[in-house]
C-alpha cells in the first residue's frame, strides 16, 4: 500500500532514495470551480480559507466575494453551481450553521445557507445516499454534533487541521493506493480417499 500526500513544491518525477513516485496533478478547469456554503459565524475565517484554496488553484464561488451575484440575483447563482455536478460543495459547518439548517434562519444569509442545505439533502437522498460531491468541513468551534445527521456517514474535515486530506479530496486523488493484485492463485482440488 502506498500513501499520498500534496507537496506544492516538489517537481515531478522519482523520489529521494525512498521509492517515492512524485506526479503532477493537472485538473481541468471546470474541475477547479469549488462552491462554498457557510453560515455567518466563520464568515472571518472565509478570507484565509478562500485564500488558501486560491492559493492551490481553486476557483471557490462564494457569496461574500462573487460579483455576479449583484446582477443575476441571489437564487439564480446559486443554482447555477448547486445544479452543476462537476462543482465541489464545500459545507462549511459551524455551531451556527446547524442552527441555520435545523432552526427557522432568522436572517437573510441564514436563509441562504438553508435554502443550500434542502437543495444538497435533496441531491443526496436521489443518490441512494451516496456523496459524490459534498465536502463537509468542521471550522474550529464546531463538532461532529454541528454536523446534519444526514451527512455524517461520510468522511468530515477539520480546518487548519485536515489540509491535506481535503486538498486530496478536492483534487480528486485517494490518500492511499492500494497495490496492484498479484498474478491469479490455481488451486487445486483432488479428492480425498
Amino acid at each position: 500500500m502506498r500513501e499520498v500526500s500534496v507537496d506544492c513544491s516538489a517537481v515531478a518525477g522519482p523520489g529521494a532514495v525512498t521509492g517515492e513516485v512524485r506526479k503532477t496533478i493537472s485538473l481541468p478547469e471546470e474541475s477547479r470551480n469549488v462552491f462554498i456554503t457557510y453560515s455567518v459565524d466563520t464568515a472571518d475565517e472565509m478570507i484565509q480559507f478562500v485564500g488558501f484554496l486560491i492559493g492551490q488553484g481553486f476557483k471557490p464561488a462564494i457569496d461574500m466575494f462573487d460579483n455576479p451575484i449583484r446582477r443575476m440575483g441571489i437564487n439564480k447563482w446559486m443554482d447555477r453551481y448547486l445544479n452543476d455536478k462537476s462543482v465541489l460543495i464545500i459545507v462549511v459547518i459551524s455551531p451556527k450553521y446547524k442552527e441555520d439548517v435545523e432552526g427557522g434562519g432568522d436572517d437573510e444569509h441564514g436563509l441562504h445557507t438553508k435554502y443550500i442545505h434542502t437543495q444538497i439533502q435533496n441531491e443526496y437522498i436521489q443518490q441512494g445516499c451516496l456523496n459524490f460531491r459534498l465536502v463537509p468541513v468542521l471550522f474550529p468551534g464546531a463538532t461532529k454534533k454541528h454536523v446534519p445527521s444526514w451527512l455524517q456517514n461520510t468522511r468530515i474535515y477539520h480546518w487548519p487541521s485536515d489540509t491535506q486530506d481535503l486538498l486530496l479530496r478536492l483534487l480528486r486523488e485517494e490518500r492511499y493506493i492500494v497495490p496492484q493484485r498479484g498474478t491469479d492463485l490455481t488451486l487445486t482440488v483432488r479428492p480425498l480417499s
